[in-house]
């Protein structure tokens, strides 16, 4: 049985930034999108509610992680290929969680809410860290 966790708002905590601003904005939407979703699983939600993570999901897709892969190929990233092999596993998971929405499936939000939740601390919190210390070295070499 899933737990329902607390409603509550996971809050903006000074450890998750690494002093990289787009990184820090990139870790302060994806808290926004996880804490729609803790609040979805917590107290349940309509299509449209579930309509508009996906719409967010899809924006921070667009939004941050292309312009992180682009940034970091322009940087000669030694990551990069894994880095984005992350990004289109996320991709495709998303679509997946997506689908079964779309075929009318119940249950998934809360799978999808633990997916987002180990997608921030293994790739925000662990690779996302390493390519920011990349950047500010290369920036230190300059």
């Amino acid at each position: 049985m899933n737990k329902i966790p607390d409603p509550n708002p996971y809050p903006g905590k000074k450890e998750y930034e690494v002093n990289n601003e787009m990184y820090d904005q990139q870790t302060h939407k994806f808290l926004d999108i996880i804490n729609l979703m803790k609040v979805m699983v917590a107290r349940g939600a309509d299509s449209a509610a579930i309509s508009e993570v996906f719409y967010q999901l899809v924006h921070y897709f667009d939004k941050y992680m292309v312009q992180e892969e682009i940034y970091l190929k322009e940087l000669g990233y030694d990551r990069l290929e894994r880095h984005i092999k992350v990004h289109r596993e996320f991709a495709d998971r998303i679509i997946s969680f997506r689908e079964s929405f779309e075929n009318g499936e119940t249950g998934f939000e809360a799978d999808m809410y633990k997916y987002l939740e180990q997608f921030f601390d293994d790739h925000l919190m662990v690779d996302n860290r390493r390519a920011a210390d990349f950047i500010r070295n290369y920036r230190n070499t300059k």
